[in-house]
């Protein structure tokens, strides 16, 4: 695919003035004494923060649910697992992780509104969702996402040798997962939902040169007929995001960077048209993608600057204004939006509150602000 690249988005966004936004006193939701707390994910009614644990010296990798009031105070939580004995007593008794978590699009579809990746009946990695296996197949499945409609589950396999996107249709039209993606000598990875569509975006993989690009299905249902690229540039696009309105796509991209590890933030038209790099050397988060707000009108994502601690950045899509999300806290990242009525939670991990020495483990911390903060 032929892109045009705007040549004068490095200048206008750092022309516009700077400004940085109120937000709420940071408020930390999860902590542990020798794990990081990272990759927060709001559940579709905002009373919930899934959250990974990771103790290394353990290898143990946990997903806990923390549970909120209405009025926004954390009232308990909860460990999430795969809920049978036997599955332990396969790995000698000790608990099979739980990785890649996803929430369910609507939290009445299932007594526990979510599925998750964790070692199977095959000691492999299967996907688990309310008391049973959804997969057993003989290589690895991870990274499932839950359509806006609750019909379809998307997922990364490595049943074949290069890895494909699958899905599972709930609406029982196959019992057996589909193959999405199929390109035979490529990894396709990371299925991302549109808002209120059967489209997925995607990221493939290739050796040599090409790197990584970003696709998409515009129908699932016809996958082989309605499969393009959004992009196919040099070097590496990753972690894609829709916008709200699901015509355009954020993602962090290292073109033409002389470190192949400096990312930008970029955004561009679902049919590859008029792409823009809205900030340079931002921190890539290591489960999503940068995050819209929920008009469309502003990306929230993390400046790599260490020393100003990493500090949650946010810039119009249109280049008009750009600033600070001030959250009190230190070495930012892996970012998740909430939005209740207008007000905004914004989920987070951090090491710790700005100005602490405690720099070992990652916590997880919640700030609220509004749209009119942003100017």
């Amino acid at each position: 695919m032929t892109t045009r690249f705007n040549i004068a988005v490095a200048g206008l966004v750092l022309g516009t003035t700077a400004a940085q936004a109120d937000v709420s006193t940071p408020r930390q939701v999860a902590d542990r004494p020798s794990a990081h707390c990272q990759a927060p994910r709001w559940s579709p009614d905002g009373l919930h923060l899934a959250i990974d644990i990771y103790e290394p010296k353990k290898e143990l990798r946990e997903t806990w649910i923390v549970k909120f009031s209405e009025d926004g105070r954390k009232v308990g939580e909860a460990k999430v697992t795969a809920g049978r004995a036997s599955a332990a007593a396969r790995l000698g008794a000790k608990a099979p992780p739980v990785v890649e978590f996803a929430w369910a699009p609507d939290m009445k579809l299932l007594s526990k509104p979510y599925v998750f990746s964790s070692r199977g009946p095959k000691k492999n990695f299967d996907l688990f969702a309310d008391g049973a296996w959804l997969t057993t197949n003989p290589g690895n499945d991870g990274q499932p996402a839950w359509s806006p409609d609750g019909r379809f589950i998307a997922f990364t396999s490595q049943q074949t040798d290069s890895g494909d996107i699958m899905l599972i249709d709930l609406g029982g039209e196959s019992d057996k997962p589909l193959q999405v993606t199929s390109w035979p000598t490529m990894t396709e990875y990371g299925p991302r939902w549109a808002p209120g569509k059967s489209a997925l975006l995607f990221t493939r993989s290739q050796t040599g040169n090409r790197g990584q690009d970003i696709g998409v299905v515009l129908d699932v249902k016809r996958a082989r007929e309605t499969t393009k690229m959004v992009t196919e540039w040099g070097g590496d696009e990753i972690r894609p995001s829709w916008s709200p309105d699901g015509t355009a796509v954020a993602f962090y991209a290292n073109k033409g960077n002389e470190n192949d590890k400096q990312f930008d933030l970029y955004v561009v038209n679902l049919d590859g048209s008029d792409p823009r790099r809205l900030a340079r050397d931002v921190v890539v988060d290591d489960h999503e993608g940068p995050v819209w707000t929920p008009d469309g009108t502003t990306l929230l994502y993390v400046k790599k600057d260490f020393k100003a601690d990493n500090p949650v950045m946010w810039v119009r899509r249109d280049e008009s204004a750009k600033g600070t999300l001030d959250t009190g806290t230190q070495l930012n990242s892996d970012l998740s939006l909430y939005n209740a009525g207008g007000q905004l939670k914004l989920a987070f991990k951090a090491l710790g509150q700005r100005g602490s020495t405690e720099k070992t483990w990652e916590r997880v911390y919640v700030v609220g602000f509004t749209m009119g903060d942003l100017k």
